[in-house]
């Protein structure tokens, strides 16, 4: 380090020395000093030490012996060492810079796919655009450089000519590392960006997943292309959490399409579905009803409650025309809607038709429904065969272990099912969540639409994995 400052130090006092003595019979090589010094400095910064340790070293030696012959006024000795400076540069830079150039473009293309994968094009794209351009002015001259160097190692005459061959493809080769240096950071900062806007792709991938699970409630869980499709979101958020945001969003725009397609279906599906089990909820409760002997209620103190139950009866056939109605149109959420206000009606139509007999008769016909989002599906109770007393027997809730309790079903009025177990105070307090005691309970319950008095039902915690119930 000293040395170099003595040196630039005396080369300044040496154009002053040169100016003044220009008459001098031999004058100090100042043109080639300050050449040797440009050069040698040049393959310092340029990696030369790393590429070319040999040359560059002897490059460095002989600017230290020439600036040491200067100072003796050794001119023609100093020319000596400052030439051999320069062509030992010129060889380190030779052997130095189309490697340099080959490494740094690397290094840019690595940058410029990482910024792609992280959707840089998307989220940046003029900064992108400007490290593409610099990626290709790199291309550019790193093949012109190439040309360049064939055309110096070809020529053979001119020495002169020669050496302007290997000087223009040196620098090629330098502005081409410059250019893929210059596009591994517009990249990397680009990147960066991008990487901070990921947050947007999160909520979309939020998003699709609730039209997932929104299908894969209606589909009731049996279709696996809604768990593939989970699948893809699922490895989306991976891709995200790696940077990997292009990948990720291809494959949250693939879900979205899958999605929306799996939840129309799923919808149109249910609401069929939903729509014949209203009609059965609700031909039961018009069977139920046309049971009764009109004059006979409407004449005693019943006649308030049969006119509440013609009602709701009345309401439930007309939530079930425009269900039917909504869903030729195609309008299969409102006719969803309608078939569990019909559904709701009729249920409520004959728990009023059961108290109004004053005792539980078996269903003439089974009513068959099934859960759904906002209202947990009735679950009918019939006498056993040894069953032959209208007299209800109390109900009972025996603690277990572990959170859980025993349930014995009921005779009563209105009978025990298993949505109106789980809204008791003492269970669950929702009614749905009845299908927890369905799947707790599947080795005792082959029908989830017929349950016995008697009959002891385990009831899980009201949260949690379900699992196996105590024994005791």
């Amino acid at each position: 380090m000293l040395r170099k400052k003595k040196t630039a130090v005396f080369l300044s006092g040496l154009v002053l020395f040169s100016v003044g003595f220009n008459n001098c019979a031999q004058e100090l090589p100042l043109k080639e000093l300050a050449l040797a010094k440009s050069q040698v400095e040049r393959a310092e910064r340029l990696s030369a030490e790393e590429f070319a340790p040999e040359e560059y070293s002897e490059a460095k030696k002989s600017l230290a012996s020439a600036n040491e012959f200067a100072a003796e006024e050794k001119a023609s000795d100093s020319k000596k060492s400052a030439d051999y400076a320069i062509s030992k540069a010129y060889d380190a830079l030779e052997k130095t810079l189309p490697k340099l150039a080959a490494k740094s473009r690397e290094e840019a293309v690595t940058a410029i796919d990482a910024a792609d994968e992280a959707y840089a094009s998307e989220y940046t794209p003029e900064e992108f655009k400007k490290a593409v351009a610099s990626r290709d002015a790199g291309e550019t001259k790193l093949a012109q450089a190439d040309a360049s160097l064939a055309s110096y190692l070809r020529e053979d005459k001119d020495e002169t000519a020669k050496e302007l061959k290997r000087t223009v493809a040196l620098q090629e080769y330098e502005d081409a590392h410059n250019s893929f240096v210059e596009a591994a950071k517009i990249s990397q900062d680009a990147k960066k960006v991008a990487l901070d806007r990921s947050g947007s792709m999160r909520q979309s991938a939020d998003e699709v997943d609730a039209l997932l699970e929104k299908a894969y409630t209606y589909s009731k869980g049996g279709n696996p292309a809604i768990d593939e499709e989970k699948a893809k979101i699922a490895s989306a958020r991976e891709d995200i959490e790696a940077g990997r945001l292009k990948t990720a969003d291809e494959k949250i725009k693939s879900a979205r399409l899958a999605s929306a397609a799996l939840l129309a279906d799923a919808v149109k599906d249910h609401a069929k579905n939903r729509n014949m089990q209203a009609r059965e909820v609700v031909e039961d409760a018009n069977a139920r009803f046309s049971e009764l002997n009109a004059e006979t209620y409407l004449k005693s103190n019943a006649k308030e409650s049969y006119a509440s139950t013609q009602e709701n009866l009345g309401a439930s056939n007309e939530s079930l025309k425009a269900s039917e109605n909504l869903l030729e149109q195609e309008k299969f959420d409102d006719s969803i809607a309608q078939s569990e206000e019909a559904i709701r009606l009729a249920e409520i139509s004959i728990d009023q038709i059961e108290t109004l007999k004053g005792k539980t008769t078996v269903a003439k016909k089974d009513r068959k429904t099934v859960e759904n989002d906002t209202t947990a599906n009735t679950t009918t109770t019939t006498n056993s065969p040894e069953e032959t007393t209208d007299k209800a027997s109390s109900s009972q809730v025996e603690e277990l272990t572990g959170g859980w309790k025993r349930y014995t079903v009921e005779k009563s009025n209105p009978a025990d099912c298993l949505w109106r177990i789980a809204d008791r105070e003492d269970i669950y307090n929702d009614a749905k969540l009845w299908p927890r005691i369905f799947e707790a309970n599947r080795k005792s319950i082959r029908n989830k639409n017929l349950i016995y008095p008697k009959q002891k039902l385990n009831i899980p915690p009201k949260t949690g994995k379900i699992g196996k119930a105590p024994k005791a």
